[in-house]
């Protein structure tokens, strides 16, 4: 949105789905528009247009622990936990990774955590070199992890489809493994519907100009298909570029429905089978009820333990 003027107001709730779904990856935490919505705001406007619970996914040590910390106090929110690509370089650089990875498989141990990201390759930002082998050193760290607590994997992939796909064939991809915002074409969904992966589609489908993402959908099989937001990213037409939230996920919803040509109560359900079949039912582990949990992440501080200071 450079060089644009943005329109930083929450857009209205859509209809709501009269079968609900569930948001596989969003993040919270991080504040956007004019009046930036606390978790719980998010929360009850997701459940106001039926979508009944959100994978809150962590993107370093901080975000992990704050994600674990309310999936273990809300009952509409299951966590995801890791390092970004993005981020492990600067760990590395620091002599910090190996310290980072540590608290992600601490975290993965705890019963309302379900899957392990998001982390994989992104090579937009990153050149050939130390930086691009230590975000694959990382992603295979975090495979390990995800197949040592028998977790969903949720994968990063931006620009590095070919090395992704060798990295999952080589060390062996966990059992349930997601391509959050799913980005490729044909070529990419063919694989994932022959190795059983998961494409989890993000409100880019819903852009005019995503042919790439439309002609996925017609070769993936639908039950391999998950559904996102990336809130605050992303948001589904027709409210581009406006603040996203898991309360818009009926928008991508609607519009897979339509391209597939399939009735939108049933795609819900089959949606949400697909969803609690990744990551387990919402309703799996009891929430504590005695403590309540910020709404910035920075305001855990000393109660979180450590942070190792490359993953601020």
């Amino acid at each position: 949105m450079e060089g644009s003027t943005r329109d930083l107001s929450y857009p209205p709730n859509p209809e709501p789905l009269a079968v609900p779904v569930y948001d596989n990856h969003t993040h919270l935490e991080i504040a956007d528009g004019e009046n930036p919505m606390h978790y719980r705001e998010h929360l009850d406007r997701a459940s106001a247009v039926g979508v009944r619970g959100v994978v809150q996914v962590g993107t370093d040590v901080l975000t992990s622990r704050w994600s674990a910390a309310v999936a273990a106090r809300e009952p509409r929110v299951l966590a995801a936990v890791a390092i970004h690509p993005n981020e492990a370089p600067a760990l590395a650089e620091s002599g910090e990774l190996d310290a980072a990875l540590a608290v992600i498989d601490d975290l993965a141990a705890q019963p309302r955590v379900v899957a392990v990201g998001e982390t994989g390759l992104d090579y937009f930002r990153t050149e050939p070199g130390s930086g691009r082998d230590a975000q694959l050193a990382a992603f295979e760290a975090h495979i390990a992890i995800a197949k040592k607590h028998d977790l969903a994997l949720q994968i990063h992939d931006r620009d590095a489809h070919d090395d992704i796909v060798e990295t999952l064939l080589r060390v062996g991809a966990p059992e349930r493994t997601v391509f959050h915002c799913f980005s490729g074409g044909v070529e990419l969904a063919t694989l994932c519907a022959e190795h059983g992966w998961y494409a989890s589609m993000a409100g880019t489908v819903t852009f005019k100009n995503a042919h790439n993402l439309r002609e996925a959908l017609d070769v993936l099989p639908r039950s391999l298909l998950l559904v996102e937001t990336d809130a605050p990213f992303l948001t589904p037409h027709p409210h581009r570029g406006r603040p996203n939230g898991p309360y818009l996920l009926p928008h991508t919803v609607r519009a897979i429905a339509e391209h597939l040509g399939v009735d939108v109560d049933e795609f819900a359900a089959q949606l949400s089978a697909t969803t609690e079949l990744v990551y387990g039912s919402w309703d799996a582990h009891p929430v504590a009820t005695t403590t309540d949990v910020p709404g910035d992440p920075l305001d855990l501080g000393a109660a979180a333990g450590p942070t190792p200071a490359g993953a601020q």
